[in-house]
């Protein structure tokens, strides 16, 4: 819709008009006799019914990536939206519980993040919150989604990968992390794992909680650790 608009719809208002156009799209395949696509069928809905657009234009590739990357991603951080992220945990979920195949996550938070901010003040905190998203980009594959989960906290998923893998790369995470800040202010994070287990872990929720339950342990035995949770699968 975006590609065509060049508006940014709220979510509720794009879920309500992308249910028309996929009902759209289907009345046109039985009266056609074929399947156009969603963009076809997105482009005839905006244009011949719903009048959102009178001269549609279809956007290029590069401009909706740029688009999708203002819309999807912290402007801080560089690391998804919050939002985004419980969308792609749920479908993640889903399809590896489907495949049976592992899934795992992590959640960091920044030791003592509310000390430097009221030590060295907010714009330090920014640049904190700035470098380790830059950290968690270089660290991570091409494959695993990294998001801003809120405040000082990170969320990553690493797909088809076991929990004690991802220990692996949540530890050289933490690692890089306190070599980046040495100096003052000293900074380290905290990291909790959790993995599809079942039948204890098995929703995008439970999945969450069990890596908040660790990463919070791992604060209250020291900090500047990674921790998995207590029942995870061998």
């Amino acid at each position: 819709m975006f590609r065509l608009t060049h508006e940014i719809y709220n979510e509720k208002i794009a879920s309500n008009l992308w249910h028309k156009i996929v009902t759209h799209r289907k009345s046109l395949k039985k009266q056609l006799n074929r399947d156009i696509g969603m963009l076809v069928a997105a482009l005839d809905y905006l244009s011949n019914i719903s009048g959102d657009i009178s001269s549609p234009k279809i956007m290029g590739d590069l401009r909706i990536e740029q688009a999708a990357e203002m819309a999807t991603r912290d402007s801080l951080t560089g690391l998804y939206l919050r939002g985004v992220f419980d969308f792609m945990l749920d479908q993640m979920v889903s399809e590896h519980l489907r495949y049976n195949k592992n899934l795992s996550m992590v959640m960091l938070d920044i030791d003592d993040f509310k000390h430097v901010n009221d030590v060295h003040g907010h714009q330090t905190g920014d640049e904190v919150l700035r470098k380790v998203g830059k950290i968690v980009m270089k660290t991570i594959r091409d494959a695993d989604f990294p998001a801003r989960y809120g405040g000082d906290e990170i969320v990553i998923i690493f797909p088809e990968t076991a929990i004690d893998q991802a220990a692996v790369m949540a530890e050289r995470l933490r690692t890089e992390v306190q070599k980046c800040f040495s100096n003052d202010p000293s900074i380290t994070v905290s990291i909790g794992l959790s993995c599809i287990c079942k039948p204890d872990v098995i929703t995008a929720s439970e999945l969450v909680r069990q890596a908040d339950k660790t990463m919070y342990k791992v604060k209250h035995s020291g900090k500047n650790r990674v921790g998995k949770m207590s029942n995870k699968c061998t």
